[in-house]
């Protein structure tokens, strides 16, 4: 039996299938959920356990398994085991709850057929459903749809065993960082985690022959306190030089003021502006910059609080938090501090992260109610051609960023040590591992 590979992980997710509520969840349940359409490089499409999706109208879709789709005991996958997955994930109302309620019904009208009727007309619906979300959970924990299946390990790893006849696969928990790379130079992983390469080593990383680069669909934002001013929040961001700060992070963030940026690398960003005059110095009193505790965060925070403080005198205070506490109290116990992000794009469109926006109520929608901003966003939701849909979220974000409540500022960059062949990160990160061999002895 051959070695399993091994892959550092820098924490442990608090659920998988549709309970994942970090980007690490998602990244394990890609393995063990067939993905109904997988993502590629160059945010190509192909089929995966659908193999086909024709667009009846604005809001119907007729999709078919594929033919030799099978679960990993064997058994072949149904259009109904889609179906009963994707309305298990809807009543479950976990963190992509949102996504699925995108989704009208779905029912299977042969046993290789489904119709799937949206609530709004979706353009790239297999783009949607390429998130591992979608990808159907079996009733039994043992069988999966994937390339693996759970199994049983101590703690500080989490193991799968292959279906099939490709390497099993041992994610192994780092301390932080730093001790992901030594374990990689003592061969105790083969895969160190893409997204917390230190910056310190991002200085020298020609000297890693084995280190791939790919950008993400992550981009890394700062949220203003809720309460602070919108000329205030604008001076705040203006403030921020997003070259400079990607030069002085060795590249680990590639520079970034919009959304649709990512979708369009090596647009024109604006400098940073000075804006002392909106934050008088008497009486004040540091402001907290809070940020989860991973690299390349920390180092990221100083340099915004030094920035901001230059062209501002606004002085901020960085103060790392824990994961958990990042993921469930940026909105109530840090409401009034701020607070660095990072926002992970749920599919390959440039909709996708803008939609969230729109389901506020109607007095808090970016722009107020009369803006047209949900507007501007369900259409580019609906459009077919990919320039129509980068058009409209352009002008949609435009509302969004003029609020002031959303500064972005970087992309995040993927940057994995790699002992393994044939690995490839798509722009979600979401690699599939089953393709990956490890060199022969």
């Amino acid at each position: 039996m051959s070695k399993p590979i091994r892959v550092e992980t820098d924490l442990v997710p608090s659920g998988l299938y549709g309970a994942s509520d970090d980007w690490t969840g998602l990244t394990i349940t890609r393995q063990l959920a067939g993905p109904l359409f997988v993502e590629g490089p160059g945010r190509t499409l192909r089929p995966g356990l659908l193999h086909h999706a024709r667009r009846l109208d604005e809001k119907r879709w007729s999709l078919a398994p594929r033919p030799d789709a099978r679960w990993s005991d064997g058994r072949p996958i149904h259009a109904r085991d889609i179906a009963r997955h994707i309305a298990a994930v809807a009543r479950q109302a976990g963190p992509f709850a949102w996504l699925v309620s995108l989704i009208e019904q779905i029912r299977p009208t042969e046993a290789d057929r489904l119709l799937l009727t949206t609530r709004r007309p979706v353009g790239n619906l297999p783009a949607l459903l390429a998130n591992p979300v979608f990808g159907p959970r079996h009733g039994d924990p043992a069988v999966s749809s994937g390339a693996y299946t759970m199994a049983e390990g101590p703690a500080g790893e989490i193991r799968l065993r292959a279906t099939g006849p490709w390497p099993d696969v041992t994610y192994v928990l780092s301390c932080d960082a730093e001790h992901g790379q030594r374990l990689f130079d003592r061969n105790a992983v083969d895969v160190t985690c893409p997204t917390t390469f230190p910056v310190s080593r991002w200085a020298h990383r020609a000297d890693y022959p084995e280190l791939q680069v790919d950008d993400l669909d992550i981009a890394v934002a700062l949220l203003p306190p809720d309460s602070m001013a919108a000329r205030r929040k604008h001076a705040v961001a203006a403030a921020i030089d997003r070259r400079e700060l990607s030069r002085r992070l060795h590249g680990a963030l590639g520079p970034l003021d919009s959304f649709t940026g990512l979708w369009e690398p090596g647009r024109a960003i604006a400098p940073a502006r000075a804006g002392h005059g909106l934050f008088p110095a008497a009486g004040r009193a540091p402001a907290r910059l809070v940020f989860p505790d991973f690299s390349p965060n920390r180092e990221t925070a100083h340099i915004l609080a030094e920035q901001i403080a230059d062209n501002t005198g606004l002085v901020l205070r960085p103060e790392a938090i824990d994961y958990r506490a990042y993921l469930t109290e940026l909105h109530t116990t840090h409401r009034e501090d701020f607070r660095l992000v990072l926002l992970a794009s749920p599919w390959p469109d440039p909709a996708a992260l803008l939609l969230p926006f729109t389901r506020r109520p109607a007095d808090r929608l970016p722009g107020g109610p009369a803006s047209g901003f949900a507007d501007l966003v369900h259409r580019a939701l609906a459009a077919d051609d990919l320039r129509d849909r980068l058009a409209l979220c352009a002008r949609a974000e435009e509302i969004l960023l003029a609020t002031g409540e959303v500064c972005l500022f970087g992309r995040l960059r993927s940057a994995a040590r790699l002992r393994v062949e044939n690995y490839v990160s798509p722009p979600s990160g979401w690699a599939d591992l089953s393709v990956c061999e490890l060199p022969h002895d």
